[in-house]
């Protein structure tokens, strides 16, 4: 998730849609598809979503003198409860996935003395529930390391820090395993699980060229590329095995990459919209239903965040569209779904003045009349 505005959050909002009738003379306007609900006046971005409802996120943590600390909104509740950081004087955790018994992993900077002063490392951390302490998962103890995915057999995965290479590594109980690095790469990221234990990432290697990457039952396989391209990533993978992410295409930059699901061992494009000016575009989750969503780029934006967007039926579609109209938001780049289709994210809000701020949202999907 790219970092989101430090703007002043506007008031707490939550939107309920309807359907509007378009007035005589006026275009009709669709039908939206969902419900939208903002966060709260803290939250500024909502990082992912498990079965039964509960969001994780970032926000605004007043008991930590405003600091950007990681919180879980459980389900039905409109409070975020904030993670508390592992040991003492150690800040900004970060979730990146929970589970649908409610378990987070994420990191948290660590404060640790070096000659000469003291510095902050990036640490793994495990949190068992909202309101729980958290503490670090112990993998590379002396250095950097990061989890990012969490299934229900509580494994958990994410990559380390040596003095020569970044490893992937598996964590089953309370053993961690290294996962086997991509030959000739000295960056190899475990970025992703599902419920089976299939775990999904990347592989940099020299010249700037990359490799999505799968490991099942502990073996090390290829995803493929996009269009004879030489980067790609993957980010989610479903129960089923679609793993989703994105990919350049030949003749690319870093700047034009496509949102991509890896089929057969290859990255099929999405064909997500990308305006006019196209940049970047990724897919960030996957449901079991093969349901997709992620972000593509706004050009130009100064907030940094993309467009948030639904694949479905073999059609992306940006999801302001899916909304009724909701004046100075926009739906930007979406992290997570889970199997009743509800959609988590960042929304970009513009004040009357043009501040631009940012707060996590929520897209309920509207039954069928």
């Amino acid at each position: 998730m790219r970092k989101v505005l430090r703007a002043t959050i506007l008031a707490a909002t939550a939107v309920t849609t309807g359907i509007s009738a378009a007035g005589p003379g006026s275009a009709a306007v669709a039908a939206p598809q969902y419900r939208l609900v903002l966060g709260s006046a803290v939250t500024l971005e909502y990082r992912g979503i498990n079965a039964r409802g509960d969001i994780i996120g970032v926000g605004l943590d007043a008991a930590r003198f405003g600091r950007e600390e990681g919180f879980v909104l459980k389900a039905g509740t409109t409070t975020p409860v904030f993670l508390a950081d592992p040991g003492t004087n150690n800040q900004d955790s970060r979730p990146r996935s929970i589970n649908d018994q409610g378990v987070i992993v994420g990191n948290y900077q660590k404060n640790v003395a070096v000659p000469g002063g003291a510095q902050e490392i990036t640490r793994p951390a495990v949190w068992p529930g909202p309101g729980a302490a958290g503490w670090d998962l112990g993998v590379n103890p002396a250095g950097s390391a990061d989890a990012f995915g969490v299934n229900g057999r509580q494994q958990i995965v994410g990559w380390e820090g040596g003095r020569t290479a970044i490893t992937p590594w598996v964590r089953n109980g309370t053993t961690v395993t290294d996962l086997p690095p991509l030959g000739g790469s000295v960056d190899t990221e475990a970025l992703g699980e599902n419920s089976t234990g299939v775990v999904v990432g990347e592989g940099a290697l020299p010249g700037g060229n990359q490799v999505a990457l799968e490991w099942t039952d502990g073996k090390l396989g290829t995803l493929g590329q996009l269009g004879g391209g030489s980067w790609s990533e993957a980010l989610a993978v479903n129960t089923a095995g679609q793993a989703v992410g994105s990919a350049a295409p030949a003749g690319s930059s870093l700047f034009d990459t496509h949102a991509v699901l890896f089929s057969g061992g290859k990255a099929i494009d999405l064909d997500v919209p990308r305006g006019v000016n196209p940049g970047t575009a990724r897919a960030t989750a996957i449901n079991t239903s093969g349901v997709i969503v992620g972000e593509d780029a706004v050009v130009p934006d100064v907030s940094g965040i993309g467009n948030g967007f639904v694949h479905r039926n073999g059609h992306a579609t940006e999801l302001g569209s899916l909304i009724a109209p909701t004046r100075n938001v926009r739906l930007g780049a979406a992290a997570g779904i889970n199997d009743a289709g509800d959609i988590v994210g960042t929304a970009v809000l513009t004040a009357a003045d043009g501040t631009v701020s940012s707060v996590g949202y929520e897209l309920l999907p509207i039954a069928a009349a």
